[in-house]
């Protein structure tokens, strides 16, 4: 089973924060996270954030659905599928399935000394225009880049 753990709009180049993620990609999620702890950068403390958010969310994850919530947004889904011709839709929908169908075969909670990172992302976020003046009243653009970062962890390695 998959968990997910996003966090938006973090001030930060995305070029700096995928140094930190590609080093923890596939690692053990607690060994992960003692790594993150003993690098000193910001993009490391800003990694290690997504990541404990993603192993409280395995954790968690039972209180969240319901079984007969669940079946009832499986079966309302499998109808849309089934009605739609449009292929994004029915691909979107059927991950969305696939992802409730996987909380119903699962234990509903995840010891989170038996995660592993699956996948960690970095994407660009909107990114801030400013304005530096130079010389002879002209101006140069200086661009303050954010990111979003993407975590999820898997039970299986």
């Amino acid at each position: 089973m998959e968990v997910l753990a996003v966090t938006k709009g973090v001030r930060m180049s995305p070029q700096k924060v995928r140094e930190m993620t590609r080093q923890i990609q596939g690692m053990h999620a607690i060994e992960a996270s003692a790594l993150l702890g003993n690098v000193p950068r910001k993009s490391a403390r800003l990694v290690a954030k997504t990541l404990k958010s993603a192993m409280a969310n395995a954790e968690n994850i039972a209180d969240e659905w319901d079984e007969e919530v669940l079946r009832n947004r499986i079966t309302e889904l499998e109808q849309k599928v089934s009605s739609t011709n449009n292929k994004k839709r029915r691909r979107s929908s059927q991950a969305k399935i696939n992802t409730y169908q996987s909380y119903l075969d699962s234990a509903h909670k995840l010891d989170h000394t038996m995660l592993y990172v699956k996948e960690a992302t970095v994407g660009d976020a909107p990114t801030m225009k400013r304005w530096r003046p130079r010389a002879r009243g002209s101006a140069s653009p200086i661009l303050k880049r954010c990111c979003n970062i993407r975590i999820v962890l898997t039970d299986q390695f």
